[in-house]
């Protein structure tokens, strides 16, 4: 289970870390006749590139180096692995042995795995969510330039919300999937939403209590 999420984390970051590498080039061209610049000496550069355009492409160039090393440390520093063993550190009744084998079973939709008893998503913040914390599922929208960003919103009985950026195609399906759970409420109604946040508990008591009553 980490070692597949830890792949998908990587791949969901590849391209940008791919285009930062590729932008960071101009540096290991202007950035030494920068230095040699900035130390008094003149550069050979500097006889067909005029100063501001080195140093301008130099510093540019650098940025991008220190975007990409950023995001190396982020995915090193935050791993998949990581997250897990802290997830499994608030949860002593729950073993990775638990976590893999249902895993295993899963349904995948997407980057998003639905188990019977979690939900699986390399972006999250403890990249494992218990089906039974989770209390509504619902989806948001975002304009970013050009294109609508969809969202998995998964509102648990804490108050937390975990958002997963999803594809609009895959979206209805994984809703679908939720809504087999009896105590789960889903739907992007507002009203819900008011209720969520500033009455929770006659929010538990539309769905998730019943449920919990039932059994």
């Amino acid at each position: 289970m980490v070692g597949k999420l830890t792949l998908k984390y990587w791949m969901s970051i590849g391209g940008l870390l791919l285009v930062c590498l590729v932008l960071s080039a101009s540096f290991w061209k202007y950035g030494p006749a920068a230095l040699e610049a900035l130390q008094g000496g003149v550069p050979a550069l500097a006889r067909t590139e005029s100063m501001s355009n080195i140093y301008g492409l130099a510093v540019l160039g650098l940025f991008f180096i220190l975007i990409s090393l950023a995001l190396i440390i982020r995915g090193l520093t935050n791993s998949v692995g990581k997250r897990v063993r802290k997830y499994l550190a608030g949860h002593p009744g729950i073993t990775m042995a638990q976590l893999d084998s249902d895993f295993a079973a899963a349904e995948q939709t997407g980057n998003v795995w639905i188990g019977r008893g979690w939900t699986y998503n390399h972006d999250m913040n403890y990249v494992v969510v218990g089906n039974a914390d989770i209390a509504w599922v619902y989806h948001e929208t975002e304009r970013s330039r050009n294109r609508v960003n969809y969202y998995l919103c998964l509102a648990q009985v804490d108050g937390n919300v975990e958002r997963i950026r999803v594809s609009e195609k895959k979206l209805r399906q994984m809703e679908e999937i939720y809504e087999r759970f009896p105590h789960i409420l889903v739907g992007s109604n507002p009203e819900y939403g008011y209720m969520y946040r500033h009455d929770r508990n006659a929010f538990l008591n539309i769905k998730y209590r019943q449920s919990a009553d039932q059994e």
